[in-house]
């Protein structure tokens, strides 16, 4: 007997212990920030970390939108498969506009695979995950409009329930570090005292890790141009997302301090994965998540107008069928056409149109695809559908009518040929070859 209960403590102290990770999502957190802010005594709670820590530049994906990157990281896979493609959606039966709910995702996220493996979890604020899944403690649509009282809620609710819980796997998500920066236009000075308690809870997360013998990651899914100059709005819908950077930044604590290789936001759920000690696969519980009606969205909606995401709040137009917004099929374009896959990216401008024929910016993503492939064309003397193109191009420009001239003539209409490069000479007169080609 006495040799059966050496043996079970043998065992038992051989036994690999449990993993567990707590990671801090910091919505736009960026090291030309973060580093000053330690030096200066801003951020001592930081400073701290980054004495044990490894970091690394995290590269965005485009367009570098939160909802689309957040889901990009917590799955890892592109917002092409995981289908959270914009900050709203339709609702199924009613139509109005909505904040993107978690049915919409078509793959697993990280709490997916660590619940269906019987590990804790714990999601606070993360966006995308109303109605909540097993693991979602706090969702997205149960925080206040105001940054700071969302920052205070969250990180109550969080530290509590970590502290009681003891999980696997924490996810604990702040935006106002990146509101901050869009509210102020990115005035350092100004986000000094909000990153000063950030810091503040940065040290509460370090000893609640080091007392749970956890890992602690702080990731962001882009960086902020702190103190950068801009002709554009930091809060006007088309120009909000161009004061963000690619690079973001990832701290994992404890490690050997180092500054390792830049990695993609899609690693960041297989990094979190191997932390844990859990296989770097998607497979998982995808049982229906039922969509559940909430009340509080138009104060969602109101924040992310507030925040130059969102142009508009109309209901569904009453031809559209699908829960799909126009920005979801022009940020789906982008994707792929950043792919390279052009024709699918003109499939989903075109309908983005179909459904708002006034979006601009869709508009202006198709304009640009058309007159790039019909230039391209026209190099490889293809010039029936280099032509179509070009002439399928709503924007008028000189060096547009000067391309279809050339089209034109490449097909042999030589009087349209002739035609269009008057017009090209309208529209800017200083073109002194083009006007030789007419004498």
């Amino acid at each position: 007997m006495r040799r059966l209960i050496v043996l079970a403590l043998l065992l038992f102290a051989c036994a690999p212990a449990e993993k567990r990770v707590i990671f801090i999502g910091l919505d736009g957190a960026d090291f030309r920030l973060l580093e000053p802010f330690t030096a200066d005594g801003t951020m001592p709670q930081l400073a701290k970390i980054l004495e044990r820590a490894e970091t690394r530049v995290l590269l965005t994906q485009h367009p570098p939108l939160s909802p689309l990157v957040w889901t990009s990281m917590m799955t890892g896979v592109s917002p092409l498969e995981h289908r959270i493609l914009d900050f709203t959606r339709f609702h199924p039966q009613t139509r109005k506009q909505e904040p993107i709910t978690s049915d919409e995702r078509a793959v697993p996220a990280i709490w997916n695979m660590a619940h269906s493996r019987g590990k804790r979890v714990g999601v606070f604020g993360m966006w995308a995950t109303y109605p909540p899944e097993p693991g979602v403690v706090l969702t997205d649509r149960d925080l206040p409009r105001d940054y700071v009282a969302a920052t205070e809620l969250v990180h109550s609710r969080a530290s509590e329930w970590i502290r009681k819980e003891k999980p696997h796997l924490a996810i604990v998500y702040f935006q106002g570090t990146d509101e901050i920066g869009h509210f102020t236009s990115g005035d350092i000075e100004k986000a000094r005292g909000y990153y000063a308690r950030i810091d503040a809870i940065l040290g509460e997360y370090r000893q609640l890790a080091d007392d749970l013998d956890a890992e602690l990651v702080i990731a962001s899914d882009h960086g902020f141009d702190w103190g950068g100059k801009h002709d554009q709005s930091s809060t006007a819908t088309a120009t909000a997302a161009k004061w963000h950077r690619n690079e973001g930044v990832w701290i994992r604590y404890p490690q050997k301090p180092h500054r390792a290789e830049p990695a993609r936001v899609d690693q960041v759920c297989g990094m979190l994965l191997q932390i844990v000690g859990l296989p770097q696969s998607h497979t998982s519980d995808t049982s229906y998540r039922p969509y559940r009606p909430y009340t509080k969205e138009d104060e969602q909606l109101a924040k992310l107008k507030a925040l130059g995401y969102l142009s508009s709040t109309a209901p569904a137009p009453a031809h559209v069928t699908t829960t799909r917004t126009p920005q979801s099929f022009n940020n789906e374009g982008l994707i792929l056409r950043e792919a390279k896959r052009i024709s699918e990216a003109e499939k989903a401008f075109r309908e983005a149109l179909a459904i708002d024929p006034t979006y601009a910016s869709a508009r202006q993503n198709l304009d640009d695809l058309l007159s790039s492939r019909g230039v391209e064309r026209l190099r490889d003397r293809d010039c029936v559908p280099a032509l179509e193109d070009l002439r399928a191009v709503q924007r008028e420009s000189a060096l547009l009518w000067a391309s279809i001239a050339a089209a034109e003539g490449c097909v042999g209409n030589d009087a349209a040929a002739e035609a269009a490069l008057r017009r090209s000479l309208e529209l800017d007169p200083n073109q002194p070859e083009l006007r030789r080609l007419l004498r």
